[in-house]
C-alpha cells in the first residue's frame, strides 16, 4: 500500500488567538495523538493540503514527516477529524491518528451499489438502509469502497451484510442487516368522490333558483 508523504512542525505556543494567526499565515493547526502517546500540537502548511486534492481524504494511510527543533521523525498516521468553517468552507484544525501497521483499526467505509437490479427494470425503487459500514483491519488492508452487486436482485428482494467477504476485513454490523431493498413501486390512488359529498352544493343551487322565482314574484305584485 502506497503511503503519502506530508510534512509537519511541532509547535509548543497553542490558544485560539495563535491557531487565528497561523491560519493567516497559511498554515492549518492540528494535533497528532495516538494509542499510549501524549499528543503533539503540530501544524501543516495548507497549500500542501490542498495539493493533496482528493488523496486528503479519510482512511488513507499518510507518512508524516514531523519536525521538531533538532530532529525529524516519520510516523504513520490517519485522518481523525477535519473541523471547517461556516458552511464547509476553510479548513480550521485537523485531527490525527498515529497508527501501527501491525495493529487492527476500526475505519468506516462507504458503501457503493454497482449494476441496475432487474426490480428495477420492473418499476422497483432501491431502498438504502446503509451507506457506510465500519470495519476492522490492517491499515494496509483498508479497502476504498464496498461494493454491492444489485443486478441480481428482484423486487422485494434485500441484499444482506452476510452476504459480503473481503478478505482480511471484519464486518463490524450485523449479519441479518439489510443494506439495500428493491421495494414495489408506488401507487398513487386518485381521490374518490362520493356523491353525497356533492348534495348539500346541489341543495344550495335549487334553494338559488327558488329564491329567484320568488323574488320576480315579489317583482310583480309591486
Amino acid at each position: 500500500m502506497e503511503q503519502i508523504l506530508i510534512r509537519a512542525d511541532k509547535r509548543d505556543v497553542k490558544g485560539k488567538g495563535v491557531a487565528r494567526k497561523l491560519r493567516k499565515d497559511g498554515k492549518i493547526p492540528a494535533v497528532l495523538y495516538g494509542r499510549g502517546l501524549d499528543a503533539v500540537s503540530i501544524t501543516i502548511l495548507s497549500k500542501d493540503w490542498e495539493k493533496l486534492g482528493k488523496q486528503s481524504r479519510r482512511n488513507v494511510i499518510f507518512n508524516m514527516e514531523l519536525h521538531g527543533d533538532k530532529d525529524v521523525e516519520n510516523r504513520p498516521v490517519m485522518v481523525k477529524e477535519i473541523q471547517k468553517g461556516f458552511l464547509g468552507g476553510k479548513i480550521l484544525h485537523i485531527d490525527f491518528l498515529q497508527v501501527s501497521m501491525e495493529r487492527m483499526i476500526e475505519v468506516e467505509i462507504p458503501i457503493h451499489l454497482k449494476g441496475k437490479s432487474k426490480g428495477e427494470v420492473n418499476g422497483g425503487i432501491i431502498e438504502m438502509h446503509l451507506r457506510s459500514m465500519r470495519v476492522e483491519c490492517l491499515p494496509t488492508q483498508i479497502p476504498e469502497e464496498i461494493a454491492v452487486d444489485i443486478s441480481e436482485l428482484e423486487i422485494g428482494d434485500s441484499f444482506h451484510v452476510n452476504q459480503i467477504s473481503i478478505p482480511g476485513v471484519k464486518l463490524l454490523e450485523s449479519a441479518n442487516v439489510a443494506i439495500v431493498t428493491i421495494i414495489p413501486p408506488t401507487v398513487e390512488e386518485k381521490p374518490v368522490v362520493e356523491e353525497a359529498a356533492l348534495a348539500p352544493e346541489e341543495g344550495k343551487e335549487e334553494d338559488k333558483k327558488e329564491d329567484k322565482k320568488d323574488y320576480k314574484k315579489e317583482d310583480k305584485k309591486k
